[in-house]
């Protein structure tokens, strides 16, 4: 090991050794700081000594009490010649470690009678520990060490001239003694121990921070050394001190000494509010002794300029100290203390915890306040350690169960499931009057989760019969609006509507009914006022962080207008704490609503994905009825996808009861219905879709964005050959206030179709391309190319056939639906066409190439358009478009509209 900043003190050590070995005994006192290498000096030492034919007598003193060996001089007895001798009258005297002074006697005057044929280094670690019979047989061996060849080397710690003043001021008096102060390492020292292990460029970057954490002491420089060369991820970038390194840290405090040790653990423990009178009320010391061992734990390095630990992980492992035995006493000692200087409640509740004692009256109410306070600094376990606390030793009545409403609130965000388990003593609080009604409302809702409903009714029932306060009627008015969108059969609603009470006027969004208000706007196809009052809930909702009721209502109600981006961009700001505050309930919801955005824009491997990740993340009875809508967009997208088994593996998946009677239940018989189309059982899924939409007219939810149900209908009866009703049905959805949409339209016109001969047929179908192509809806224009596909195959047109084929593996890979494809286009089409000819032209290069006029042209006629059909469409001539086509071949080099439809294969992929 190399001695860094510390040449200076080994050549002067070296110098006094040699001085002794002339017969000019000399000593000398190591101090300074603990930790600071003093021991390892003096075992330096010992080796060059060794070297020289010194005979070495290696000695330490331990604390009293601690350890079962001897002491100093017990250690140097076996070191004279006359051992036996002496253990003999050791024995005699009674005691096997505390000898008499006459004892201590002649095992100097056999020391130094020896040291007369050998030269001896006698080293003594630790002196300030032993006791003041060994001080004084020290002090016997030190003066008549002045003329023999012999030099002894005391090792002490900073602080002991104020601990042993007599034994140093005896040194001092000594012309023969010499003391040797020990500094802290520079950065350049710390510099000098990491460039050891590291390449010197890493060793100066890393020296600063090294230096910081440690202030120099070596020891744990030495120790973050090592722990950083142990860490695989720190790569030598940065360092990452840790409980490896802070556990030196910790024997350097055992080290100092009990006062030094208990200082430290009351700076540990009071953390800021560490005081020098907050310590000494803590630790039981004199103020005056607190303020020298902190002076004393500052020089070591251990104790950064604002007087707390050092280093980032030293209050840790201090406080987690196996041998810290009164640990349970000090903390609640600390809670005491703080609590009377007004620190924070979780500051407090913390050291509570840890004491784990019978808490007072007053240490309730401020557990309920730290764990509000933790859930805002997200440490949900924290929360919940404070309110188990306080209800360990709190009595039954209104303030038990409002903490366990509060811990159900915690736990909620946590596991549903697991907060069901309070319900049953919340409900018999309620019964007993001892539940406040607001809290009552929130049970209400959390029962409606897991659909309990007569217990919710219950609830609710008995408080809107009671006078209750205006707070109380508008969250009655708010759950009976958010329970009627959700949960629409359900008993706890009231018979009728309710209206708000408050003036016309006023900002909806702000009101008790905003659900209301979206469904009007929502059921008017009103969509630009639909979002406008689902954001503004979003943007302005108070309610309670754990339910988020009105939340998941105004995202569901931008999924249903069709506002993916706005639903997506609300639900990621919502939720997107959740992960980092362990709440898996809004994380698995987040991954809810997440693939049912996926799964309309058209991304099917994503959906499927975060469905699983949503239903990995709460199993069905967490989720309860809400499972519905993870586990439809799953079964849908999978289905869409061409993944039948796993549609069908998952329509197996266990469902809780009750599902049947929410607006979730929509879905799953929504995304059954396409599974039984897809696997050619046409009644059932006639069946589901038309049950769909029986439930929706009852609910008053024949909304075509919530679930196209006639879409579906007229599907069944087009795949069962009956056209004229399948015909009907698509007049009535086209006279519905939302069939402008083209998530609608677009599905309209290709069913419509199919009720039309073929030639009729292509016209419809290519108006569906052009709308769901142009608002990019890859799943429902795939569907539309593979109808479009069959009828020129039908017509004989191969050519428009092999083109459409190149149009649908395209739109394919976009959505990730490859495997439905395959499966069920013709078999001369069921490949990918890899394309032929000239190599396709980059859209930038095109847009350079051909004017806007000419390439809305070359677009038409390369999807198959007329020249007619494109004069119509653009509002010019047909001459016009025969010589804009002329200048579109000339200038991309290609000899008709089926080049040109290769050479547009780029620009049409990235529209498609």
């Amino acid at each position: 090991m190399t001695f860094v900043e510390r040449a200076e003190e080994i050549l002067l050590l070296e110098s006094l050794l040699n001085e002794a070995l002339g017969g000019a005994g000399r000593v000398v006192s190591v101090t300074g700081p603990v930790g600071s290498g003093k021991t390892e000096l003096a075992h330096q030492l010992a080796a060059r000594a060794t070297d020289q034919g010194v005979r070495v007598v290696l000695t330490h003193a331990s604390p009293a009490g601690v350890g079962a060996g001897p002491g100093i001089f017990g250690q140097l007895l076996e070191a004279c010649s006359s051992a036996a001798e002496l253990r003999h009258r050791l024995a005699e005297d009674g005691s096997a470690h505390a000898m008499s002074s006459q004892l201590m006697l002649a095992i100097c005057h056999d020391l130094l009678r020896s040291a007369a044929q050998t030269p001896l280094l006698l080293i003594a670690d630790d002196v300030h520990l032993t006791d003041a019979e060994s001080l004084r047989g020290l002090l016997y061996l030190v003066r008549h060490a002045r003329v023999a060849p012999v030099m002894l080397v005391l090792v002490t710690s900073e602080y002991s001239q104020q601990t042993i003043p007599l034994f140093h001021a005896e040194l001092f008096r000594e012309p023969h003694h010499r003391q040797i102060q020990l500094p802290l390492l520079s950065v350049d020292g710390v510099t000098g121990i990491l460039s050891e292990r590291l390449d010197d460029a890493t060793a100066h970057r890393l020296a600063p921070a090294a230096h910081a954490a440690t202030g120099g002491n070596p020891l744990v420089v030495r120790a973050l050394l090592e722990e950083h060369l142990m860490d695989p991820s720190a790569g030598g970038e940065s360092l990452r001190p840790g409980d490896t390194s802070a556990t030196a840290v910790l024997a350097c405090l055992h080290h100092s000494g009990q006062p030094g040790l208990d200082v430290a653990r009351g700076i540990a423990l009071l953390g800021d509010r560490a005081t020098p009178e907050l310590i000494s009320k803590l630790v039981s010391r004199p103020r005056r002794q607190v303020k020298r061992f902190s002076a004393a734990l500052s020089q070591a390095g251990l104790l950064g300029p604002d007087g707390s630990l050092r280093h980032p992980a030293a209050r840790s492992v201090v406080l987690n100290d196996p041998g810290f035995e009164n640990a349970s006493e000090l903390r609640y000692r600390a809670a005491e203390l703080l609590h009377s200087e007004g620190e924070t409640p979780l500051r407090v509740a913390e050291h509570l915890i840890a004491a784990d004692r019978p808490v007072r009256h007053w240490h309730i109410s401020l557990l309920r306040q730290a764990a509000e306070d933790a859930l805002d600094s997200q440490q949900a376990d924290l929360a919940l350690q404070c309110l188990d606390l306080a209800l360990r030793d709190c009595p039954d009545g209104e303030e038990r169960a409002l903490i366990t409403a509060a811990k159900v609130r915690v736990e909620w965000r946590m596991n549903p499931a697991r907060a069901m388990s309070h319900f049953a003593g919340l409900l018999n609080a309620f019964e007993q009057g001892h539940l406040p009604d607001l809290e009552a409302i929130m049970l209400a809702r959390a029962l409606m989760w897991h659909g309990r409903e007569e217990e919710a009714a219950g609830i609710l029932t008995k408080i809107r019969a009671r006078p209750h306060t205006p707070e109380v009627g508008e969250a009655l008015l708010s759950t009976d609006q958010s329970l009627r969108s959700t949960h629409p059969e359900s008993v706890v609603l009231l018979p009728e509507r309710p209206t708000d009470p408050r003036p016309t006027c006023e900002d909806p969004c702000a009101g008790p009914l905003v659900d209301s208000v979206m469904w009007d706007f929502m059921q008017a196809g009103n969509h630009e006022d639909t979002a406008r009052v689902a954001e503004g809930v979003l943007r302005n909702d108070h309610s309670p962080d754990y339910w988020r009721g009105p939340h998941s209502n105004a995202l569901c109600a931008l999924l249903y207008v069709h506002e993916l981006d706005r639903a997506e961009y609300w639900t990621t700001r919502i939720y997107q704490s959740a992960e980092a505050e362990g709440f898996r309930t809004w994380q698995a919801v987040r991954a809810g609503i997440l693939s049912e955005v996926a799964r309309r824009r058209g991304d099917l491997p994503a959906a499927v994905r975060l469905a699983r990740e949503g239903l990995r993340l709460m199993g069905p009875r967490a989720w309860g009825p809400q499972i519905e809508m993870p586990l439809s967009s799953l079964i849908s997208a999978a289905t869409a996808a061409g993944h039948h088994r796993t549609a069908a593996e998952w329509l197996a998946f266990p469902r809780p009861g009750g599902a049947s009677k929410t607006r979730y239940y929509l879905h799953f018989l929504e995304a059954r219905g396409h599974h039984h189309l897809a696997m050619g059982r046409y009644l059932p899924a006639l069946r589901d879709f038309l049950a769909c939409g029986r439930l929706m007219k009852s609910w008053d939810m024949d909304i075509a964005g919530i679930v196209p149900w006639r879409l579906g209908v007229a599907e069944a009866l087009l795949r069962l050959g009956r056209r004229e009703r399948a015909a009907r049905v698509l007049d009535e959805q086209a006279e519905r206030p939302d069939a402008h949409h083209p998530r609608v339209q677009g599905p309209l016109l290709r069913l419509r179709a199919g009720t039309m001969k073929p030639r009729q047929a292509v016209v419809l179908l290519r108006k569906s391309d052009d709308l769901l192509d142009s608002n990019r809806l890859p799943v429902e224009l795939l569907a539309t190319l593979m109808e479009l596909n069959r009828v020129y195959v039908e017509l004989g047109d191969s050519h428009q056939a092999r083109f459409t084929a190149r149009r649908i593996w395209r739109t394919a890979a976009q959505c990730g639906a490859e495997a439905h494809v395959r499966q069920t286009l013709l078999p001369e089409f069921a490949a990918p066409h890899s394309g032929t000819g000239a190599p396709a032209v980059a859209e930038d290069d095109m847009q350079t190439v051909l004017s806007d006029a000419e390439l809305r042209v070359a677009e038409l006629a390369a999807r198959g358009h007329t020249n007619r059909e494109i004069a119509g469409r653009l509002y010019i001539t047909v001459s016009t478009v025969e010589q804009h086509l002329t200048r579109v071949y000339r200038k991309l080099q290609v000899d008709g509209r089926v080049d040109l439809q290769i050479r547009l294969n780029t620009k049409l992929q990235g529209t498609a």
